[in-house]
């Protein structure tokens, strides 16, 4: 499908390009030509500007910014968007999730998440199309609510992308150890870093089609699988047998009850992330107007289905009980690849493991891209050392990824001084209640942006190709709610943990750590700088706005001009 874009003549592309400042033309040499298409990879040889980003946040002066650029096109959202969302912890978490819960909580507690994907998609990207900022939940923390909520979703956004990193570590070395045990998992470790740092050192356009590349071979992985999955439950395979339902009839569907419910939830959150990568990403879009809106609208409904689908799957092929999942007998193995080998089938787990290697393998630069964001934009707001702020001129917030890259060294070698399958129930703990704190602050972020757009009569949700978030305010309720209880459940199973085992500091805090330290951060800044909880009607809703412009809505009275089919088949085909 062809990608689309608007031109505007004024005699002088540079006049223009200088006029539209930090807008979201895509195209130089703007002329009075009428609306027109190219194809994707004729937009891609065009000479396309990376235009830079406006920085109201800066308290700092220009010398320790720099600016980041709009280098992401609309296929790198679109893609990466519903990628980002397919990791490790679906190729492991899952055989936690199955062992601990048994298939009827595993069922209720994804299908919960899933929905609150969306839900999160949804209230996210409304904040985002109106305030693309790279620092995207702590700049909305801190504008709509209070500038120590900003710190200490900072402080755990950062924390917790930083020790995902060292979890795909951990990962990577569970999935290598199904052909072989002999290399140090040192060696291993390294490796993940040295891909991770060296694309990092690369423009930040060789990040995005790095990650597109890998996020298209993801959904390849799934599709595959999915259709292996259907061949296997009729009974295919030399060893194969018909799957009628026998493990929900012949074991317990449901254990642990709510506690159970709570740790698949926390498993599935780990498996998709907190989503917060899309809106971050989105700050730095070419155009967030029309990539954001459209990456929403499909991303939500293909993560639901690929994930509910591989789910069923699972708790249909492998039984609760099974020795191999990972916690069982300590043979770490994905759930996916024992329902392969219980059939008899001996090549697709091979094909199946090498593609989870790849996915692992890269599975540190979405975390360090993320973390390093969060850090700049804290720097950038004057909450860390300013030197944090800087930013080279391709865009990267060069000492950012310096210090959040040896955070991230300590992190990953932690792997070697114990068994990967710790490591990663300690670090990805750790990330996932924290993202399900990030998800409340969304949800109070949404409600207190409202109260303001109510309090001061603003239009800016008003006007011409404005996005809305669907079903508000019930999204962001459902959201935060969901969120809360989960939390909650998650804090009884943490005193009182699956396993039947006593109290203990060591098992509270392997399950719940990341929660206080969010809210200790959140205190702490609080006390020491007194701040205070804005009042809807002296919420900003100003600067870092950003307008539709004559030549956006040009471009976006075309796109939605064009027959419905073909719209449908841009979602599809993901070209620009």
């Amino acid at each position: 499908m062809s990608g689309i874009f608007a031109s505007k003549d004024s005699g002088n592309p540079d006049s223009d390009i200088q006029q539209l400042g930090n807008h979201d033309s895509d195209i130089k040499g703007m002329t009075s030509w009428p609306v027109t298409e190219v194809s994707s990879s004729e937009e891609e040889k065009a000479d396309v500007i990376a235009y830079t980003i406006e920085e109201p946040d800066n308290k700092n002066g220009p010398q320790y910014m720099g600016k980041y650029r709009r280098t992401f096109l609309s296929r790198h959202i679109q893609i990466v968007t519903l990628g980002c969302n397919i990791g490790s912890g679906l190729f492991i978490s899952t055989g936690k999730a199955l062992r601990n819960a048994g298939p009827g909580n595993m069922i209720i507690g994804y299908t919960l998440v899933m929905t609150m994907v969306i839900a999160v998609l949804q209230t996210l990207t409304e904040m985002t199309v109106a305030f693309p900022v790279s620092g995207n939940i702590i700049d909305y923390a801190d504008r709509f609510v209070d500038p120590a909520l900003a710190f200490g979703i900072g402080f755990g956004e950062w924390l917790a992308w930083t020790t995902v990193l060292a979890a795909e570590g951990a990962a990577f070395n569970v999935i290598v150890q199904y052909w072989n045990d002999v290399v140090p998992v040192a060696a291993w470790m390294t490796i993940i870093l040295l891909i991770t740092f060296g694309i990092h050192c690369c423009p930040n356009r060789v990040f995005a089609e790095v990650q597109y590349v890998t996020s298209v071979l993801k959904v390849v992985v799934l599709l595959l699988f999915i259709f292996t999955s259907c061949a296997m439950i009729a009974g295919a395979g030399p060893t194969g047998s018909v799957h009628n339902g026998q493990y929900w009839r012949d074991l317990p569907p449901f254990l642990h009850n709510v506690k159970g419910t709570s740790l698949c939830a926390i498993y599935a959150i780990w498996g998709v992330g907190d989503q917060v990568f899309v809106g971050i990403m989105g700050g730095e879009a070419k155009n967030p107007r029309y990539s954001m809106p459209r990456a929403v609208k499909s991303v939500g409904i293909r993560v639901f289905f690929f994930f509910m689908l591989i789910v069923i799957f699972i708790t249909i092929l492998v039984p609760e009980n099974d020795t191999r999942l990972l916690g069982g007998s300590g043979i770490q193995a994905s759930p996916l690849v024992i329902a392969l080998n219980d059939a008899g089938i001996t090549v697709i787990p091979d094909i199946l493991n090498a593609a989870f290697l790849i996915i692992t393998a890269s599975g540190g630069l979405e975390p360090l891209y993320i973390a390093s964001r969060v850090m700049r934009h804290m720097a950038l707001k004057g909450q860390l050392p300013k030197k944090l702020a800087q930013v080279d001129s391709k865009g990267r917030p060069t000492w950012a990824l310096f210090i959040t890259g040896l955070f991230t060294i300590t992190f990953t070698y932690i792997n070697c001084s114990n068994t990967g399958g710790i490591i990663f129930t300690w670090f990805s703990s750790v990330s996932s209640t924290i993202f399900m704190v990030a998800w409340v602050v969304i949800s109070i972020c949404s409600i207190r942006f409202h109260a303001a757009v109510r309090a001061q009569k603003s239009t800016i949700l008003q006007g011409r190709y404005a996005y809305k978030a669907m079903f508000w305010p019930a999204g962001p309720i459902f959201l935060g709610g969901s969120a809360f209880l989960v939390l909650v459940g998650l804090f009884a199973e943490a005193l009182f943990p699956v396993g039947g085992t006593n109290l203990s500091a060591y098992d509270f805090f392997e399950t719940y750590l990341g929660v206080p330290l969010v809210l200790a951060a959140i205190l702490g800044y609080k006390v020491i700088f007194k701040t205070k909880i804005k009042r809807a009607s002296e919420i900003d809703l100003v600067s870092g706005h950003r307008p539709l412009t004559v030549e956006n809505e040009k471009f976006l009275d075309h796109y939605y001009s064009l027959p419905l089919g073909r719209r449908i088949w841009s979602y599809i085909s993901t070209s620009d």
